[in-house]
């Protein structure tokens, strides 16, 4: 295709991401409003936290108020000491206790502080970033991108792959790992359990002999969980000599700190000594501070101790100098990116950081492309020089957006798989041609008993799904599929702060709970459509059952449960007659068919779900999924009259 069309090609792509910008911020605007955050909160009692982790930790109390803040929100945050970006990493609404992982330092005690929840600035970071590649596209590899996007024809094919990086992969891993190294663009489509991290780390591994690799995901979870694999495929030596780096490891609860930046430095300073250290010995020393303290202190402890020192002293010549240790310790870290052979980090990320911002890779390796927003995509092929790969399912939960708009529904709703065209982005539920070279399926599946892949596999993924000869030799300890049906109790719904409860239904899953705890199921899972239900759940089991609960009981929405997986999942639909679903009903809510996704393939061994049976076939169309669901349950599964639960105790559950 000719080089005049490209830019014009280009536009369409980048303008319709900036108008679907534009509406997103809109959103989330009113959605900051609505939770009492759309102006800046005046925290107080602002004091760092000494953690495990690099990085910078603090703690603040908020003002009497009612406030919606979620773990992850990203908050800008201004004290005396300076500015911040950073974000939440744990809120207790109770006593309004606030904890921030922020991206500098800002003193032992950094007292008050304007805390500011408008995640928008993300936004106009991507903005930046993609009028960058408008405006000279010459300088990023616009060509990747254009490929993945379906403007250009995918060059695809196969490589043989060596025996190291085939080892412990299955034969459609393999498959797939061969049509990864063998193209220039290409989609893996991991349904749940099939081993789609494992495939990652294997693939990155292969590539990053080749040329440097760009890893990519929207969670922290999603790349702490690759950067794990990728770690265990190159083995230690590659991360202690810093050839796999996770940027942003220190904001994340379940970060690898050996992966951080800042831990390269260290090791790196500790071997070979630089100007890096030299700077700090000399300050320490002009500054009283003991060396028996600084030696035993990581780089970023040392660090913070200088500039709390200098500042308290109000010593000019050292805060200058300290200045200096600031820029050193950001071209060290500029280094490592430089340097390293694997990267990993969150879209967010990269469009902040100018060092990595400036890097071009090999490699683009995606993970979780299905909630992958597009600009972000888009952005983060741009500087990939050869290949870009997108590992995802698009049957689980897309990128979360907040606008309702026509450039959002477009730009930001519409995951890679429909825009690369492995699938017809206007059809309902379509599937990928099983011939089609752009789009390699994994289909051994390890997590599922074999009666609930039965019932995902056929609802969701054309029946292709097959069991690894491990998921057969379970011992089983509980029935695999139940449905407890709660039409005898008739059920009656609580509409309340734009949620929904149900009593009787909460009755009846302390009881499952307590049953699955006396046979030793500690690794349960409750999932439910409505938050006002999974709050009544949880503060009835915590004053009910207490330690008797199962002692891995996490009950959440099915939003919250993405990418993670239980010995058994009880499913909770909430709703009951005579009034209808809008959330149950895929006719008005086009989402429900992956949320049921993700809340049938969370589990492992057993799947009990709680609903009115006879009510919910009544309130719904005859061929909406739940009631395909049930007809399944019944057919392979067991079915059980709620009142029996109190009634018949542990008989109920057993095998």
């Amino acid at each position: 295709m000719s080089a005049e069309r490209e830019p014009a090609e280009l536009e369409v792509f980048i303008e319709g991401f900036q108008r679907a910008i534009d509406e997103e911020i809109l959103a989330i605007q009113d959605d900051l409003a609505r939770r009492g955050i759309a102006q800046p909160v005046a925290a107080s009692g602002g004091h760092e936290v000494d953690t495990d982790t690099a990085g910078f930790v603090y703690d603040w109390t908020l003002p009497p108020g009612r406030y919606v803040i979620r773990v992850d929100d990203a908050v800008r945050v201004a004290c005396e000491e300076g500015e911040g970006l950073g974000f939440v990493t744990r809120w207790d609404p109770a006593s309004r206790a606030i904890r921030v992982s922020v991206s500098d330092w800002l003193g032992r005690l950094a007292g008050p502080a304007d805390l500011t929840f408008d995640p928008t600035w993300l936004l106009a970071a991507l903005d930046t970033r993609l009028s960058a590649i408008q405006a000279q596209p010459a300088s990023y590899r616009t060509e990747t991108a254009m490929r993945l996007f379906g403007a250009r024809f995918p060059e695809t094919g196969t490589a043989h792959s060596a025996a190291s990086h085939r080892d412990g992969l299955n034969e459609c891993q393999v498959e797939a790992l061969g049509r990864v190294l063998g193209s220039r663009t290409q989609l893996v489509w991991g349904p749940p359990g099939t081993g789609k991290t494992l495939l990652l780390g294997h693939a990155v591994g292969a590539l990053a002999e080749k040329g440097r690799v760009l890893v990519l995901a929207t969670t922290n979870v999603a790349v702490d969980e690759a950067a794990r694999r990728v770690a265990d495929q190159m083995g230690p030596g590659a991360v202690s000599e810093g050839r796999i780096v996770r940027l942003g490891a220190n904001y994340s609860p379940s970060g690898d700190a050996d992966l951080s930046i800042e831990s390269v430095v260290q090791r790196r300073e500790a071997t070979d000594p630089g100007r890096l250290t030299r700077l700090l010995d000399e300050l320490e020393a002009e500054l009283g501070i003991g060396r028996s303290r600084a030696g035993a202190a990581s780089l970023q402890q040392r660090y913070g101790a200088v500039l709390a020192r200098a500042r308290a002293a109000g010593a000019p010549g050292a805060l200058a100098r300290a200045g200096h240790l600031t820029s050193e310790l950001q071209r060290a870290g500029a280094r490592v990116l430089a340097r390293a052979d694997v990267v990993l980090t969150t879209f967010a990320r990269m469009t902040l950081r100018d060092d990595l911002w400036a890097l071009r890779f090999q490699s683009l390796f995606v993970d979780e492309a299905s909630a992958a927003p597009l600009p972000y995509l888009f952005a983060g092929a741009c500087l990939a020089t050869d290949r870009a790969v997108a590992v995802g399912d698009f049957q689980q939960l897309p990128s979360v957006v907040m606008s309702s708009g026509t450039e959002a529904a477009r730009w930001l709703s519409r995951d890679i798989f429909r825009q690369s065209g492995s699938i017809d982005p206007e059809a309902g539920r379509t599937l990928p041609d099983p011939r089609d070279d752009l789009c390699a399926m994994l289909t051994e599946q390890y997590r599922m008993a074999p009666d609930i892949r039965v019932l995902v596999s056929e609802l969701f993924y054309g029946g292709r799904l097959t069991d690894a000869p491990s998921v057969a030799a379970r011992r089983v300890v509980t029935p695999p599929l139940v449905l407890v049906d709660t039409e005898a109790l008739d059920p009656v719904v609580e509409r309340a702060e734009g949620s929904r409860a149900n009593a009787a239904h909460i009755e009846v899953l302390v009881q499952l709970l307590e049953l699955l705890g006396r046979q030793g199921v500690s690794d349960v899972g409750v999932v439910t459509p409505y938050r006002l239900q999974a709050r009544h759940i949880f503060r009835q089991v915590r004053s009910r059952l207490g330690r008797t609960a199962p002692g891995g009981l996490e009950v959440a929405t099915i939003h919250r449960f993405q990418g993670r997986e239980k010995a058994a999942v009880i499913f909770d639909t909430v709703d009951a007659p005579p009034g209808g679903s809008w959330f149950l009903n895929e006719r008005r809510n086009p989402d429900f068919p992956r949320l049921l996704n993700v809340a049938l393939s969370r589990s492992r061994e057993s799947l009990i779900m709680v609903g009115t049976a006879a009510g919910l076939e009544k309130t719904l169309p005859p061929d909406a999924l739940l009631n395909q669901t049930l007809a399944t349950i019944r057919e392979r599964g067991r079915v059980i009259d709620a009142t029996r639960v109190a009634r018949e105790g542990s008989r109920v559950l057993e095998v």
